[in-house]
């Protein structure tokens, strides 16, 4: 287990997976995902046999309940590099720091573990709140890439935005500044 402020992240087991079936079919998480089509539970297993694989697929914990999923993928060792991805699956934790505190406590855990130079991430242009989110844990955008995805009867552009190990460090660093 690996705690942050509030919460907590852990490798994700296979009790998860019926919560993940249902979070990854959610309306909204399925939007702001980019998901393309509705996911089985089998397509669910599948995709945690190969986030293992490939990465860090961890479980976010408030208390002991999950709400949520956050995880690495795509490492590159030899450049030091690897993505993220997050969504917190339960509604009633969004809008209170969850999603950012899990984005802390996993950069904190893979800049040490993996020794790594770089974590980047794309969310769609217009989630706001996860810009904001990623933006304060120290990722800066690196590129605008429109008409990437067709919601709604529009095109949505990607953001795609990346923290270097310092910028991380210089985000997590006080903010406030001795008074005279």
């Amino acid at each position: 287990m690996i705690r942050g402020r509030s919460v907590g992240l852990r490798p994700v087991e296979e009790q998860d997976l019926p919560l993940i079936h249902r979070w990854m079919n959610d309306a909204e998480i399925w939007r702001y995902m980019d998901y393309e089509r509705p996911f089985s539970l089998e397509d669910v297993r599948e995709d945690l046999e190969r986030s293992r694989a490939e990465g860090v697929p961890m479980t976010v914990l408030v208390g002991d309940r999950p709400i949520g999923r956050i995880g690495l993928n795509g490492l590159r060792r030899r450049d030091r590099v690897a993505s993220l991805y997050l969504y917190i699956g339960e509604p009633e934790f969004w809008g209170h720091g969850y999603a950012r505190d899990a984005v802390t406590t996993l950069l904190a855990y893979a800049f040490d573990r993996f020794d790594l130079h770089l974590v980047e991430l794309w969310t769609l242009g217009d989630n706001d709140r996860a810009v904001a989110a990623y933006q304060a844990c120290g990722f800066r955008p690196e590129a605008r890439l429109r008409d990437r995805s067709f919601k709604e009867g529009g095109y949505v552009e990607r953001v795609v935005m990346s923290v270097t190990r310092e910028e991380f460090a210089a985000a997590q660093a006080p903010q406030e500044r001795p008074a005279g």
